[in-house]
């Protein structure tokens, strides 16, 4: 998929995307690879102007991130349901992804950016430790920022911000 985006270390196809749109496509596709992905997506902090939705981005790679979010809680919290909440601002687009699973344990919390790191909980899970990492990357690459919390046997949740298309746009 990171080869699709033709991506060489700079974002090549960058446009308007629509998160709403976006999250819709990376449910329907993860619950297409596993029927056990329990996802459920609050719209209830959408705002009346879908304008503020829009983020000045790469869709493919925008969409790699959140499915591996996403995909981390269905897989860490054992099928349980994943919630996916959407909202925005003036100036912002965020996704919050909660799970209720494993969690992390506290002392690990500084290296999970880690590549190739993996929490010592995690030994019965199928993982390289990449995904978290990569998302942060390219969460970054779109002057976002990315913030996990967590709690070990209560579960993680994941913050994504991006800056909104009408305030993102390279000065021409």
């Amino acid at each position: 998929m990171i080869a699709e985006t033709g991506f060489d270390g700079k974002i090549q196809k960058m446009d308007k995307v629509r998160i709403d749109q976006l999250l819709w496509d990376v449910i329907e596709t993860l619950r297409k690879i596993d029927s056990r992905n329990n996802i459920y997506l609050d719209i209830s902090m959408l705002p009346e102007n879908p304008k503020k939705l829009k983020v000045y981005g790469n869709e493919q790679l925008l969409h790699l991130a959140v499915a591996n979010i996403i995909s981390n809680g269905c897989k860490y919290s054992n099928f349980q349901q994943v919630k996916v909440s959407l909202g925005a601002t003036d100036t912002d687009v965020y996704i919050i992804i909660k799970d209720f699973g494993i969690g992390i344990p506290e002392v690990e919390m500084n290296k999970i950016y880690d590549p190739f790191f993996r929490a010592s909980n995690t030994k019965n899970y199928e993982g390289y430790g990449i995904g978290l990492p990569l998302a942060r990357n390219i969460v970054r690459m779109h002057r976002g920022e990315l913030i996990v919390s967590s709690n070990e046997n209560q579960g993680t949740t994941v913050q994504m911000r991006f800056p909104n298309f009408y305030s993102a746009r390279p000065e021409s």
